[in-house]
């Protein structure tokens, strides 16, 4: 692979590859001498190709880092957001949490309101995923969770409830009994 290749030269060499060439290909040209621009398309790219195959932490991450590099704050925000919900997708809440608060500095005071609904539909549509999967274990840790992120009274409740079910299906009993007193 020659150093500092360009985006055209990139997506030419893909043309024809398989998902799994195309990942080593990409792997090796962020190890070679890239520019900005040239260095954040190999990421996202990189970044779609592991969301499809369900490796959500290694795209979340491709995209944070892209992020980072990112020259606009709407472009920040975008590629944070996307790296926070693919966090979540793969069950990295602490790694959700940390880029979350990177989002959160780079927006104004709608843009936060904004990105906190987002943030926490992101947990309730994994949640969701999970029970629909019939993965209560995900699920219940994707609920709790939630019970860290701004909720609003209601909506606090309603996880509460479906925490409380899955704590009775699961057999926790006293997670289940705590849960009751507080509620």
């Amino acid at each position: 692979m020659k150093k500092g290749m360009s985006r055209q030269e990139i997506e030419h060499a893909l043309q024809g590859m398989g998902d799994y060439v195309k990942m080593d290909y990409l792997q090796r040209a962020l190890k070679s001498n890239l520019d900005f621009e040239t260095k954040k398309f190999v990421q996202i790219k990189l970044a779609k190709i592991y969301e499809a195959r369900n490796m959500f932490s290694d795209a979340a991450r491709l995209i944070k880092n892209a992020a980072d590099i990112n020259t606009t704050f709407k472009g920040k925000i975008q590629d944070y957001m996307k790296s926070a919900e693919l966090f979540i997708r793969g069950g990295s809440f602490d790694e959700s949490e940390e880029v979350y608060k990177r989002v959160l500095a780079c927006g104004n005071t709608l843009e936060k309101s904004e990105m906190k609904e987002s943030y926490k539909n992101f947990f309730m549509t994994q949640a969701e995923i999970y029970l629909k999967q019939d993965k209560r274990n995900q699920a219940r840790k994707t609920y709790e969770r939630m019970l860290n992120v701004e909720l609003a009274m209601g909506e606090r409740a309603e996880v509460q409830k479906k925490l409380l079910a899955l704590y009775e299906r699961l057999g926790l009993i006293r997670e289940y009994n705590s849960l009751k007193k507080v509620m």
